[in-house]
């Protein structure tokens, strides 16, 4: 019995030590352990280690993504800089233009005139023993005064391009024959003998490049004769066409 007893005794004692060993050597392997034995710890260092590099392309792709939007921004910029520039240039043409426009218009004055010999009643001139100038005292417009109504003639303000035109009329007997003349130079006419005693009448026009001053009227050829009324049927008419 008592051999038994030590026998049990020496057993557990030696259980005892072993496990203090066991701790001991477990303590050891845990200040020194190697990785390779404790894949958990491989396992953080992969995570972490991955995670760094991770943080680091973000940063790198910041940066890139500042370096596009900064060349970005400089190419809309320099275009639209360019646009400006060519709205600027399309700006300035179109006020030359109307700068052009407007200083035409302003050297343009407004001429326009026109008229009928008596313009009421019935009255006949003529039968004179040379040409004469015909006064159209009716007038129904005379834009900037060109034509004188004391005298008969228009006088050009302007260098320029005008429009003429006139008719003519004679009743009973008589023959008709005007000129339209320019400077004593006679231009256009219009004429018609009576040769069954019944009305006869004419017209013309022309347009004449004009220098300033110049002289444009009508004149009643000798000897023949012109008639107008109420229903104003020898007229004289002109008006500028454009300045040159």
């Amino acid at each position: 019995m008592r051999a038994e007893v030590f026998s049990f005794i020496c057993v557990t004692l030696s259980l005892f030590y072993w496990t203090v060993s066991q701790a001991e050597d477990g303590q050891s392997a845990g200040s020194h352990s190697n990785p390779l034995e404790y894949p958990e710890y491989t396992c953080s260092s992969t995570i972490y280690s991955e995670l760094k590099e991770l943080k680091t392309m973000v940063a790198e792709q910041k940066t890139l993504l500042g370096e596009l939007k900064k060349q970005a921004g400089e190419a809309c910029i320099t275009g639209i800089h360019s646009e400006l520039k060519e709205l600027k240039s399309t700006v300035a043409e179109q006020k030359f233009k109307l700068e052009e426009l407007q200083k035409q218009i302003a050297d343009k004055p407004n001429v326009a005139f026109s008229a009928s010999l008596f313009g009421e009643g019935g009255q006949t001139i003529g039968g004179h023993s040379s040409e004469i100038t015909l006064i159209f005292k009716k007038v129904f417009i005379n834009f900037g005064n060109a034509y004188n109504p004391a005298t008969g003639i228009f006088t050009a303000p302007v260098q320029g391009v005008y429009y003429f035109g006139f008719s003519a009329f004679a009743n009973g007997k008589s023959s008709m024959g005007v000129h339209l003349c320019k400077n004593g130079q006679n231009v256009v006419a219009t004429y018609d003998y009576n040769s069954s005693q019944k009305d006869v009448n004419g017209a013309n026009r022309a347009i004449l490049q004009l220098e300033k001053g110049d002289q444009v009227y009508i004149t009643l050829w000798g000897g023949l004769h012109i008639f107008d009324s109420y229903n104003r049927v020898s007229t004289f008419s002109g008006f500028l066409l454009f300045v040159v």
